[in-house]
């Protein structure tokens, strides 16, 4: 295929945007050997999603070195957007060579691989890729602006051309020799040597933005102009004017473009739409996390498992259960899952994974856990979909709830793929969010559909909660056995990199055997233990201090936890580092290093951002966390290092508890978010737009930049002023101000300006983001201040806080619909914001959103919003009906009594079922033993294709309950329901509960009662031996079933 660029590109008719990259392509393949070029071209294909982790994988599996740190997270980012996103826009505009995307991405992949083989010098070329990614133009920056904008064309191929230039660098540095490297790395560093090309690089940047804005006023021109002559083309317009049809051949076909051009970017738009409708979560970012956590040829135990390849090479949807204890690897483990699943993909295969954050409040819920699984699985067939299926899928995946979503996504499988899942870290998941996710991976594995893989990790205690109704087909524990020869590489690689980064240092090398023996006779298999530890001894300042830790190791994470509380509080910046802690764990996502440095400045009632009070050294601070938190490195986020410090910190007793407790936390970094906000710089600001210019200008852009402010210009420019105090100091602040710009021209002026001038509002983003989660439960007589603020922020007295309940794309009926708003509400917890409305507006409680309150409001939300409902419904016995089945049904034992204190009739009928059938249908035994000591009717007769409350708790696995209708004389033999309906011996056997079948046998269940009259009536024995449980069936036969 590289042959297809030729060494001179042919003249085309028009402006070709991609000359500059053509050109830098025949370089490329000029610079290559006879081995590089057969790579090249074996390389060059287009790629997708799934062909960049392949590709990352493979590099890893590439190694020469054992302590090299995995690589892939530095090269994602770039990857994803450099090759994959660029070649989906690619072939739109390229017609006379469609190969020049896969050319560009077999470039890249020959020049990392070529790279790879020099340790040293790949580690530095990684870390460029990094950051090159980090400002590497996006698809979401440019998709539906591309159409038609021959500039912005030219840009992004000229941007690629300078890509390719320095592919040509880094296979020439490549091809020295090793006494040549020594000697260049000397006489001309690294950083000089692609000084240029990153030069170019920025430029080129500069220029697509400068394109986008031009891009996208020509967008709106040309739809005005379409608009315009779509308006004279009417039929009255064509009567009046005699001239109609002698419109010149030009018009027309610059009226044709613009159509075309108008329809690719509303397709592309479109596109973009559906998928944030799905999910905005990015899922990349956790999955790259953890195998930068990975040592190579590490994790690679579970692929070699027999049940692990039945489990992947089967057509059938199953469930592989992969369970193990905290810190034992269990996340790296599924990240090398993914990676391995992708480079051994098969055409039919779509891959699909999910790492849930327990610092990123909204990963943990059960909605976007399925509307991202849903986005990746879809992504292709959106890809290619036409217009007017893009627009079904837009409408019918708007505002969906997580049951909404996996029908969604049922709808819209193909049946010839194999879909795989790969899912960790449910354990962080409230309750409610594993219930909901449970009973979605039930619905995903009941569907008649073929081909679901799901492999899911987690503690063992969650696979009782995760697994009720469909019991996994497979299951591996994580055991110090199966990863003991993993702990012994994964020690080796750390002392070996803290060694050579001389981050260890040791009086005795021989010591390095003894802390190697002692580490792995201490870890129990758990890595995080051993990574803490690691870095405890690397603090220590002598070999006998590194022999006191070994002689006294902690026993277990807990213990290593309270040792390193005990450092931090003795360091010299404690409060700043103990506060970093604090927010790290109420933080509803991840703070840069530099948000945190503004956010540990701030306190309530400031009027103005003050950097005297910025800490100035932030790598102190982090570093005096001791190890509990760590810094990202390709965007400086700061993230707990283990889920388990955030459980260990909130909600375990140590000496600081007091300092952990979330409701506090929650509130003051509400406070401080709206306090930032109502900062008087901003009402300037929006006094001078309100004032001043006809451009569109939102206040908080004039003072937010990308750059992250840096202390070192910071102190380069006080050194330079501190050489010149003589002369500066009897200055005025206005002349000493024009003085030291002059002094400055050796520093970026726009630095100057953004550093000095604007003060960098990095915590902005955040604050107008998010104030309103960190408030969801408020009491207006306590808490009088906040409440203040809170109203002045959903009012909109303070103009910045973003307000998320009433979108920007919502129609004026959408923004108007009170039941939409209240779902918002309902869906994210917050019980302040109804209050606030229902004190505002006291009508605002109709029937519709009061009941759409009682059926869809969470667990842990329930009590609240039910006590407000009965204040508001006094009375009101069908809707304290409808309340109490659905709050049973959802286990909340508090609005239960609450309800049925306020008049529910505990036998009332819901949908055609009781409360005792949905509390029995979900397991809640609490509910239950209330429901029944409240006279609630234990045979209540099951409408059709329901289920009576024993035959609802057998099915469901639940066999506390099942023992408790049993002891209130609960009629074991009920017939089965008409239509889907079935005994509760038949319920228990069809989804394999064993336990239960052997509880209903003792209490004499008829053995081989008839099934239901419908299709899916079938005896025990029958339901079984469908439903494939051997174990079921066979103690049904020696019971005596036939």
């Amino acid at each position: 295929m590289a042959s297809a660029i030729s060494r001179r590109p042919k003249r085309v008719r028009g402006p070709d945007p991609t000359i500059s990259l053509k050109q830098a392509l025949v370089q490329f393949e000029g610079a290559l050997t006879e081995d590089q070029r057969r790579q090249y071209q074996a390389s060059a294909t287009k790629p997708d999603a799934a062909s960049v982790i392949a590709f990352v994988a493979e590099v890893d599996s590439n190694k020469s070195s054992t302590t090299r740190r995995c690589v892939a997270p530095r090269l994602c980012t770039f990857l994803e957007a450099a090759t994959q996103q660029f070649s989906a826009i690619m072939d739109t505009f390229v017609s006379s060579n469609p190969q020049i995307a896969a050319l560009v991405w077999g470039g890249v992949k020959t020049a990392i691989l070529t790279a790879s083989n020099i340790a040293s010098y790949f580690d530095k070329v990684t870390n460029m890729i990094m950051t090159i990614g980090r400002s590497c133009p996006t698809y979401q920056q440019f998709g539906h602006l591309y159409p038609g904008c021959v500039g912005l064309q030219l840009g992004l191929c000229d941007y690629y051309a300078v890509i390719v230039q320095l592919c040509i660098k880094i296979i020439e540095i490549s091809k020295r020799t090793p006494v040549t490297q020594i000697l260049s790395s000397i006489l001309n560093p690294f950083e000089a040597e692609f000084k240029k090309f990153l030069d170019q690089l920025d430029q080129a940047v500069e220029d697509i933005r400068l394109q986008l804005s031009f891009a996208s006023k020509k967008a709106n021109a040309d739809a005005q102009k379409l608009l315009k002559r779509e308006s004279r083309s009417n039929s009255a317009f064509r009567r009046l004017t005699s001239r109609f049809h002698e419109e010149s051949r030009s018009e027309y076909t610059k009226a044709q473009e613009w159509r075309i051009n108008n329809l690719k970017r509303e397709t592309a738009e479109l596109k973009s739409k559906i998928r944030d409708s799905l999910s905005t979560i990015n899922h990349i970012k956790p999955w790259r996390q953890a195998l930068r956590q990975r040592v190579p040829s590490t994790a690679e135990w579970l692929q070699q498992e027999s049940l692990f390849l039945r489990w992947k090479d089967r057509w059938n949807t199953e469930i592989l259960w992969c369970s193990g204890t905290i810190g034992v690897g269990k996340t790296v483990l599924m990240s090398n899952v993914v990676a391995q699943l992708h480079a051994s993909r098969k055409p039919s295969d779509i891959i699909s994974y999910y790492f849930c954050c327990a610092d990123y409040a909204a990963s943990l819920t059960a909605r976007n856990i399925f509307g991202s699984l849903t986005r990746q699985l879809l992504d292709a067939q959106i890809e290619v979909a036409g217009k007017d299926s893009l627009r079904r899928f837009y409408e019918d995946s708007r505002d969906l709830n997580a049951a909404e979503t996996i029908d969604f996504l049922l709808t819209h499988l193909k049946g010839d793929k194999r879909y795989y899942i790969v899912l960790d870290g449910f354990d962080e998941c409230d309750g409610s969010e594993i219930q909901q996710v449970a009973q979605g991976i039930a619905k995903l594995c009941s569907t008649r559909t073929k081909g679901f893989k799901i492999i899911c990790a987690g503690r063992p205690e969650l696979e009782r909660q995760l697994f009720r109704t469909f019991v996994p087909k497979y299951k591996i524990s994580v055991t110090e056995g199966k990863v003991e020869s993993d702990m012994d590489q994964y020690i080796a690689a750390i002392l070996g990199r803290c060694l050579e980064e001389e981050q260890l240092k040791l009086g005795d090398p021989k010591l390095i055997m003894k802390i190697s023996n002692a580490l792995h006779d201490g870890s129990n298999g758990v890595f995080l233990w051993t990574r803490l530890l690691i870095e405890e001894l690397c603090v220590q300042g002598s070999d006998n201090g590194i022999l006191a830790v070994l002689n006294h190791l902690p026993r277990g994470l807990s213990e290593i936890f309270d040792r390193k509380l005990h450092r931090v509080q003795s360091e010299a910046t404690a409060k700043d580092a103990i506060a970093t802690l604090q927010f790290c764990g109420v933080a509803k996502r991840s703070l840069t290093v530099m948000e945190y440095q503004e956010a540990l400045s701030l306190s309530p009632g400031q009027t103005s951002l003050d950097s005297r009070k910025f800490p100035n050294d932030m790598n102190k601070v982090m570093l005096n966390c001791c190890g509990l938190i760590f810094v990202d490195e390709e965007d400086s986020t700061v993230h707990y290092v283990h889920h388990s410090v955030k459980q260990h910190l909130f909600n375990i007793n140590h000496w600081l508890s007091e300092e952990f407790d979330t409701r506090k936390l929650d509130q003051h970094l509400s406070l401080l978010c709206m306090t930032y906000l109502d900062f008087n710089t901003f009402k300037c600001q929006i006094s001078k737009v309100a004032e001043g210019s006809n451009t569109l200008i939102t206040p908080f852009q004039l003072g937010t930049t990308p750059i992250y402010r840096s202390r070192n210009d910071t102190g380069r420019m006080a050194m330079k002023l501190l050489s010149h105090r003589q002369h500066l100091q009897h200055l005025s602040a206005r002349e000493l101000e024009r003085k030291s710009r002059k002094l400055f021209d050796d520093l970026e002026a726009s630095r100057v300006d953004i550093d000095l001038q604007n003060g960098n509002f990095q915590f902005l983003d955040y604050a107008r983001s998010c104030w309103v989660y960190h408030v969801t439960d408020l009491d207006p007589e306590l808490d009088k201040q906040m409440w203040k603020f809170f109203s002045r922020c959903v009012d909109g007295d303070i103009t910045l806080a973003h307000r998320p309940w009433e979108s920007a794309d919502q129609t004026d009926d959408e923004r108007n619909d009170i039941l939409r708003a209240v779902r918002w509400f309902l869906d994210h917890g917050h019980f302040a914001l109804l209050l606030y409305h229902t004190k505002r507006q006291p009508n605002i409680l109709t029937g519709k959103v009061t009941y759409e309150i009682l059926k869809s409001c969470r667990i842990q939300d329930r009590g609240r919003f039910t006590k407000l409902v009965i204040q508001q419904n006094e009375g009101y016995f069908d809707i304290l009906h409808y309340g109490l089945f659905y709050t049973s049904r959802e286990g909340c034992i508090a609005s239960v009594e609450a309800l049925l204190q306020a008049g529910a009739n505990v036998n009332a009928r819901v949908d055609n079922r009781t409360a005792l059938q949905g509390a029995a249908e979900r397991g809640h035994l609490e509910v239950v033993e209330q429901l029944l000591k409240t006279k609630a009717n234990v045979n209540a007769a099951a409408s059709v294709d329901g289920r009576t409350a024993l035959q609802a708790a057998a099915e469901g696995g639940h066999l506390g309950v099942v023992e408790r209708l049993l002891a209130a004389k609960a009629n074991i033999n009920a017939p089965a329901a008409k239509g889907e309906g079935c005994t509760a011996i038949q319920a228990a056997a069809g989804r394999g509960h064993l336990d239960v079948v052997e509880q209903l046998l003792e209490a004499k269940a008829d053995v081989d009662a008839a099934g239901s009259n419908g299709p899916m009536g079938r005896t025990a024995l029958e339901a079984a031996v469908e439903s494939g449980y051997l174990d079921v069936a066979n103690r049904l036969r020696r019971a005596g079933a036939v």
